[in-house]
């Protein structure tokens, strides 16, 4: 039996003795492995430095952003009195970050926003001795020279840019200044059957559901990218128990992953097809 990556099936909870779903879907679980303790130990650095830009680069589906949600979560770094704002750009028809960064600093939705506004913003935290850390993700070349003249403005105001690796020296060429570099590596083979250990307890399993060989081809196919392995593992749990398995075997694991191989270029042939009528 075959089911789209993508299609819903809550069935397979019961199947495995599960009380919620344990790879997608769970904001309140973090998992820190080695990859992601040393970035965060980086942003702790960076925060406490006299740093004013840094640059987080990251592969698509190396969990960055459930790693800034979990960041915005801590409201802070230890004892340092930080305040983290945390804009996102999904595309070209999403708010601009000045947009989203004045809405977080007060001044809700309104589309009249200056950078004047916001460095009278800035200034009040900066008075207080706030170090504020504004955290961009995706972070678009049109963006980074104003978020780093805000961060040359303003002592205690500092900025963080996400990036995937192949955009980071076009951000760098644009900011204007030089930035720490910080990445986001994906994981040892030892952090993934840590991680699907983990994710699989805190959703209620009491039981070793993947086999140690399903593990080690989850982390061949997915490169170590916690957000492939969620996607994955999510997938295989599905259709494991649709087909009435005890366990998930490395067949399974590669079935999910030939299945998501041809979504992703279902969905990239759609594109194409899409700006080809465009253009048309």
């Amino acid at each position: 039996m075959s089911l789209s990556v993508h299609q819903p099936f809550y069935g397979y909870l019961r199947h495995w003795s599960l009380q919620r779903p344990p790879f997608l879907n769970c904001p309140d679980f973090f998992f820190s492995g080695q990859p992601q303790r040393e970035a965060l130990a980086a942003l702790q650095y960076f925060a406490g430095s006299n740093w004013k830009l840094a640059f987080l680069t990251a592969a698509s589906r190396s969990g960055v952003s459930h790693l800034l949600d979990h960041m915005v979560s801590l409201r802070g770094f230890g004892s340092s009195p930080v305040d983290i704002i945390l804009t996102r750009t999904a595309g070209t028809g999403s708010i601009s970050p000045l947009q989203q960064l004045g809405s977080v600093l007060g001044y809700g939705g309104r589309k009249d926003i200056t950078q004047q506004m916001i460095d009278a913003a800035i200034q009040q935290s900066d008075k207080q001795g706030i170090r504020t850390l504004w955290f961009i993700e995706n972070c678009p070349v049109s963006a980074v020279g104003v978020a780093a003249e805000f961060a040359q403005r303003h002592r205690n105001f500092s900025i963080v840019a996400t990036a995937r690796p192949e955009h980071r020296p076009a951000l760098q060429l644009n900011a204007g200044m030089c930035g720490m570099q910080i990445e986001l590596e994906s994981m040892s083979q030892h952090d993934t059957c840590s991680y699907v250990t983990a994710a699989l307890q805190q959703a209620g399993s009491t039981q070793a559901i993947f086999s140690k060989a399903a593990i080690t081809r989850l982390h061949d196919l997915s490169g170590g990218l916690i957000g492939e392995i969620a996607v994955l593992a999510e997938s295989a749990l599905t259709i494991s128990a649709c087909n009435g398995l005890s366990r998930v075997t490395p067949s399974v694991i590669e079935q999910v992953s030939e299945n998501q191989t041809l979504h992703r270029l279902h969905l990239e042939h759609e594109s194409e097809d899409i700006q080809r009528h465009a253009a048309a």
